[in-house]
This record gives C-alpha cells, sequence and structure tokens, in this order.
C-alpha cells in the first residue's frame, strides 16, 4: 500500500500575543505528521518576514486566520503578493469573518478555499488532500472553488470536538512578557451560554451545533497545560480568553473553580506564584465565586458591563439588570482585583437619556480603567441583520457603517468618533495603557507586596481617576455642542486639548510602568535571596533602583 505524504503548512495570523486560534490547528497538523511554521502578521510591515518565511519554508499550503474583521483587507492583500510569488501554492483562510462572508471572499481569484467554523479536523483532511490528490468533498466545513468555478460547500460538522482530546496549542520556545511577567494566553470553554448579544456572532458561530451552545474542557485538562507551562516555562500570567470564564450558574462556577483548585495543587502548580486575568459577565459572580478567583491569585477582571441603562442593556440583547452589574462592582470592591470594563452606549437604538446614565455611571466608577464606544458590525451577528433590516447600513464592505435611529445621539456619534477616536486620537491606545496599568497594579501588590508595591498602585489609582475626570469632561463639552451649528472649531479646539492631555498622561504613564518594570526585576533579585521585605520597606533601595 502506497504510504501517504505529509505536507508542509504555514499558518499565517494577527499575533500580538500567541494566537490560539492558528496555534490549536498547528498543533493538530503536527499530531498528524504534517510540518507546521506560524508567521505572525498584525500590520503591513509584517508582509515582508511572512514573505521571507514562505522563501525558507516552501509550504505546501498557506492556512490564514481572518479572525479580525478590521484585518480583511490587509489579508487579502498579503496573499495577493504570496500568489504573485508562488501561485501553485494553495491558500485558505478561515475565522469567523471568512465563516459568515465566504461567498465575498471567494469572488477574490487568490482564494483557493475558506474553512468555515472550526478547523481542526478540517485542516487536516484538506492538506492531506493536497498532497495526495484526493476530492476535497471528504474535507468537513470546507468551500472551495469547483473547475467549473462555481462554489461547493462541503457538510459541517455539527458537534464540538472533545476539547479535552485536543493536543496543547503550540507555544514558542521563550514566553512573552505581559506586564512585566512571563505570559500565557489559554481558553478553558467553546461557545458562549448565552450567545444572545446582538454584536457579538459567537452564537451565529455555533448555531450548526446540535446540543449547548457552548463546550467546556475538564478542569483537570485545563490545570495540565498551565502546570506545563508553568513547570516548563515558567509562566506566571495566565490570562483566559474565554467569552464567559464562568458558568451559567453560580454553583456550576464554584464547583468547577474548586475542582480548577484542587487540579492545580495536584499537579504541584503554587497558587501564590501564579496570577489570572478573566472575563465575566456581572450576573456571574458572588462572594464564594470571587474568594475562590482570589485563591487561585486572580488580579485582573473585564467585567461585561456594556451599558449602564436597563433600555440600552434589553437593546444589546444582554440579559443582565443595573442590580446585576451594581451589586457585583460592590462586591468586587472587596478584593485585590483590577476590575475593568467598557460601555457600548452608542447603538442603533440609543438615546440621550442611555447617553446621560452612562456618562453618570463613568463618574460613579471613575476610580477603574474603562473604555466606550459602539456597538460595531460585525459579520453574522444580529446587529448586522438589524441595520439591513432597518435600512440604516451605511459604508463599504468589509468596514460598515450605520446611522443611530436619534439624531442627536447619532450627531454626538460622530463627534465622538472624530475627537476620542480620529485617526491621529491618542485616546484608544491610552485607554488600553490604563486598563493593563490596572491590572499591572495589582499584579506587583500579588507577587511582590509592600510599601514600593503599594505606593505604585497609588500612583496607578491617580492617573487612572485623572484620565477618566478628563474623559467625562471632554464627553460633557460634546455633549453641550449637540443643539449648535457651526461647531468646526469648537471640536478642532477639543480635539488638540485632548491631544495634548492624553498625550501627556501617556509619557506620565509610560514612566510609571519603567518603574514598575524596575521593581519587578530588582524585585524577584531580592526575593531570590529572602531580602524581599527589606528591599520594600528601604527608601534607599527605592532611590538606588529609582522606583
Amino acid at each position: 500500500m502506497k504510504e501517504k505524504r505529509k505536507g508542509k503548512v504555514l499558518l499565517v495570523g494577527a499575533e500580538d500575543e500567541e494566537n490560539l486560534a492558528i496555534r490549536y490547528l498547528g498543533a493538530e497538523l503536527k499530531r498528524n505528521g504534517n510540518q507546521v511554521k506560524i508567521a505572525g502578521c498584525s500590520n503591513y510591515q509584517m508582509f515582508k518576514s511572512v514573505l521571507d518565511e514562505l522563501e525558507s519554508f516552501k509550504p505546501d499550503m498557506l492556512a490564514v486566520s481572518m479572525a479580525f474583521q478590521s484585518m480583511a483587507i490587509m489579508f487579502l492583500d498579503l496573499i495577493h503578493k504570496i500568489k504573485q510569488i508562488k501561485p501553485e501554492i494553495h491558500i485558505t483562510v478561515g475565522g469567523h469573518f471568512p465563516t459568515f462572508e465566504y461567498e465575498k471572499i471567494m469572488e477574490y481569484e487568490t482564494v483557493d478555499s475558506i474553512i468555515r467554523f472550526e478547523g481542526e479536523k478540517a485542516i487536516s483532511k484538506l492538506i492531506d488532500a493536497i498532497i495526495n490528490r484526493k476530492n476535497l468533498r471528504n474535507v468537513p466545513n470546507l468551500v472551495y472553488k469547483t473547475p467549473d468555478g462555481s462554489l461547493q460547500e462541503n457538510f459541517v460538522v455539527s458537534e464540538f470536538p472533545d476539547l479535552d482530546e485536543l493536543i496543547f496549542p503550540l507555544r514558542e520556545e521563550n514566553p512573552q512578557i505581559r506586564l512585566g511577567e512571563r505570559f500565557s494566553t489559554l481558553i478553558t470553554s467553546r461557545g458562549c451560554f448565552h450567545s444572545r448579544c446582538i454584536y457579538c456572532c459567537i452564537g451565529a458561530f455555533h448555531k450548526p451545533k446540535t446540543g449547548p451552545p457552548y463546550a467546556l474542557r475538564t478542569p483537570e485538562n485545563v490545570a495540565r497545560e498551565m502546570a506545563e507551562l508553568y513547570s516548563k516555562k515558567d509562566v506566571r500570567l495566565f490570562q483566559f480568553h474565554d467569552d464567559n470564564f464562568l458558568l451559567p450558574s453560580k454553583k456550576s462556577s464554584h464547583d468547577r473553580l474548586n475542582c480548577l483548585k484542587k487540579s492545580l495543587i495536584n499537579e504541584k502548580v503554587e497558587l501564590d506564584d501564579i496570577a489570572l486575568l478573566i472575563k465575566t459577565r456581572p450576573d456571574g459572580v458572588d462572594e464564594e465565586i470571587l474568594l475562590l478567583l482570589e485563591e487561585l491569585g486572580t488580579v485582573g477582571v473585564f467585567l461585561g458591563v456594556e451599558n449602564a441603562n436597563e433600555i440600552g442593556l434589553n437593546a444589546l440583547g444582554r440579559a443582565s439588570t443595573m442590580d446585576d452589574i451594581n451589586s457585583s462592582l460592590k462586591l468586587l470592591k472587596n478584593f485585590d482585583m483590577g476590575v475593568t470594563f467598557n460601555l457600548l452606549m452608542f447603538h442603533p437604538r440609543a438615546t440621550l437619556k442611555e447617553i446621560n446614565d452612562n456618562i453618570y455611571f463613568m463618574n460613579k466608577n471613575k476610580d477603574m480603567a474603562f473604555d466606550f464606544g459602539r456597538a460595531e458590525i460585525v459579520a453574522g451577528s444580529p446587529l448586522e441583520m438589524l441595520v439591513k433590516r432597518k435600512g440604516i447600513l451605511r459604508g463599504e464592505w468589509p468596514h460598515w457603517d450605520y446611522r443611530i435611529q436619534e439624531d442627536a445621539t447619532e450627531k454626538m456619534f460622530r463627534i465622538n468618533a472624530l475627537t476620542f477616536y480620529g485617526e491621529n486620537s491618542l485616546y484608544p491606545e491610552l485607554s488600553h495603557k490604563l486598563i493593563a496599568l490596572s491590572y499591572r497594579s495589582e499584579l506587583l501588590k500579588r507577587f511582590y507586596p509592600g510599601k514600593k508595591s503599594q505606593k505604585l498602585e497609588n500612583e496607578s489609582l491617580n492617573i487612572i481617576q485623572n484620565c477618566n475626570e478628563f474623559t467625562l469632561d471632554c464627553l460633557l463639552e460634546i455633549y453641550g455642542l449637540i443643539l449648535k451649528t457651526g461647531i468646526e472649531e469648537e471640536i478642532a479646539t477639543l480635539t488638540q486639548k485632548m491631544d495634548f492631555f492624553y498625550g501627556s498622561y501617556s509619557k506620565k504613564l509610560d514612566k510609571l510602568t519603567e518603574r514598575m518594570w524596575r521593581l519587578q526585576m530588582v524585585g524577584k533579585k531580592f526575593q531570590d535571596h529572602g531580602l524581599d521585605k527589606y528591599f520594600q520597606a528601604s527608601n534607599t533601595l527605592g532611590r538606588i533602583f529609582r522606583i
């Protein structure tokens, strides 16, 4: 019997941090005997490194992760360049965006196929079919062009894979450094038990599945992966990218966290030596759950607030209430966790009354790092269907836009887009830095407790509050422009004021982050010699090391 040939696959995707989507695929390909290389590409400047990898590795297939809709055109441009150099190579793309926009993407002659939905089963079958000249009809979830130019849509897998049976994702030899510590991302589940938020495509992505809209790894399996990263790569900071780290029922969450804790201990992971970053819904927490999260080392919680008005929450399909939000925030303030949130206060049905409530909520919680903006159209989301049905869709594929139904709110959003989110605005980057600062200050207190860490946390809080107060003043100034005409000069003046303030505070934040970095580097050395308490208490050492 003729032995099957194995292939060489180059995986390409955005890699600001390890891209688990392509790294799970890479692990599955390697398990099946294929050679795999990963080439990160997050901007046009990284094209050269991808093309260099293409030249040296000489793959049989290129697989592009197009999960981020905003990067779709960039990846299509990259694919065009690759086909010019190597026209014979099979190029497949995958991710949330191609899953729903496959017909449009397949209009590009340079794209040979699309793997829709999940790709572990499909990608190994696809490279096997290409290398051994098999019929592509047997590759699940695949869409490809037939010889006559028509599209062939293959059968779709209707169940989640057994997540415990998946091999752990490929990892770099040296972990990334995030917040000053060795860092890895993980997922403990797929899908979302809620799956009804209008701005999200997760529900639609898993709609073909039979059974529940989400699947879980066992806590024992998660603990094994964490232990492997902890013992072999010295990873201490773990960020979970689950859409919901907690479960629909508080009892289930409590049991699962308790099992994870016991499993980590069994795997010889020192709980005092790790830290977690998680995301959760406001209705997912109670005191017992937070106590367990604290024991597991949680230093950062991204709380899914999304809107601070009951009508707004309903319009977004959140199924949480202001009581849920306020009670969860009240509970979280009793724990040493950096709490951050995002507000989608602009959406198709948003009103000025909702905007008022969201601004009031920001002011009430200005000691927390937050971001705000508009619910954007994601392919496959209920929001996409809504704006098309209402006839308010604007813009060009794939960069869609829409008009908010209430004129005054629409005007406020457009001014907001020109100022906070203008082409050269410093606010988006600063808001992300503030969120990271919130987490890092709690991380320092956990790993390097003492006077110096507390001082840095106080300075962090001061920067966060000052920036939030300025942001709120700007929002109120924008609010005052809604009823005016001929406001171009006032917008320009406000933009200049914002650029100056955010530029100034960005530099202050960077200097504070440098001091945090020095504390971590020096603090480790003193800890190794059992002198950490002396180091934290010494004003002289603080001056010497500029902390």
